[in-house]
């Protein structure tokens, strides 16, 4: 009975409301039924910076960030009687959380991505999951920015007269850090070196950084034949997405005869910050003494 009783004092407070707000001015009319009658959300939604602040692998696992997304409404002068109904008969209202925005080189999902609140002055929380990934072409230590909106839809009194909950959308960014992907790619022009003992042979080898920051590929002759032997290589500094050739000159000792060969590494290193680097990339060349 008390809830009929409720139902039907709402009604009327609906009708004599709408016939107050006819009464002022139409221009006003959603404003302030906003500001009097209706109810309006309020969402936030947080989580911890820790969870955004080490650096994603490129091509790595996804990394998962808990989401904590509450609720809760204000409400206009009027506003105590709708929250005893939506009290008494269980009101909710549901919420939609989407992505709206983000690189093209990352991955996202939301899950949930559906949730419902108890209509409540009280903030109300719940959590959902979102993780994110980026691929191989994610610029290293870029910030990338992630955009997710949060919305939940008007909800109606009886007979669908006056919206009792108002719509309400609001956005927030996450931001997140690619890390370094040390990666290189090595090619001699030949896989093997035509020598004469004494004088000094020279091989081109191209070296391309497909790694996604700015590169020094560090080399280093790990394998070469015993005696009196001269082989050198420069290292190289890549951009993403370059090339250079560098040339290794090889001089044998007067007594060589035969063939022989030696062994190359070059090992990517991120630019600006020695400790990131990748493992060597090895290669191995043929020497032989021309009659």
């Amino acid at each position: 009975m008390m809830r009929k009783c409720l139902v039907i004092g709402i009604i009327l407070l609906i009708t004599g409301t709408s016939i107050i707000t006819a009464q002022k001015t139409m221009c006003t009319h959603q404003t302030f039924l906003g500001d009097v009658f209706g109810l309006q959300s309020n969402i936030v939604v947080s989580w911890s910076a820790n969870q955004t602040q080490e650096p994603l692998v490129p091509l790595g696992p996804p990394q998962l960030i808990t989401l904590d997304v509450s609720h809760n409404v204000y409400r206009g002068y009027l506003g105590r009687l709708i929250l005893l109904y939506c009290s008494l008969t269980k009101q909710i209202v549901n919420m939609s959380i989407e992505i709206i925005d983000k690189p093209d080189y990352c991955s996202v999902t939301l899950s949930p991505s559906y949730l419902r609140f108890p209509i409540s002055e009280t903030p109300v929380e719940q959590h959902t999951n979102l993780t994110v990934a980026v691929n191989d072409h994610a610029p290293a230590y870029y910030t990338c920015f992630v955009k997710i909106k949060a919305s939940v839809g008007a909800m109606f009194g009886p007979f669908g007269a006056l919206p009792f909950v108002h719509g309400f959308e609001q956005n927030f960014c996450l931001t997140f850090i690619p890390g370094y992907l040390p990666r290189i790619v090595v090619i001699p022009a030949s896989d093997y070196i035509n020598v004469t003992p004494g004088n000094t042979s020279h091989l081109l080898i191209n070296i391309t950084n497909t790694g996604n920051g700015k590169t020094v590929v560090m080399t280093q002759v790990v394998d070469w034949p015993s005696g009196d032997w001269l082989v050198s290589i420069p290292s190289v500094v890549l951009d993403m997405n370059t090339s250079d050739e560098i040339c290794v000159s090889v001089v044998p000792p007067s007594d060589f005869n035969g063939t022989d060969t030696i062994t190359i590494s070059f090992t990517p290193y991120k630019a600006d910050d020695y400790n990131q680097h990748g493992a060597p990339v090895n290669i191995t060349i043929t020497v032989i003494c021309e009659p």
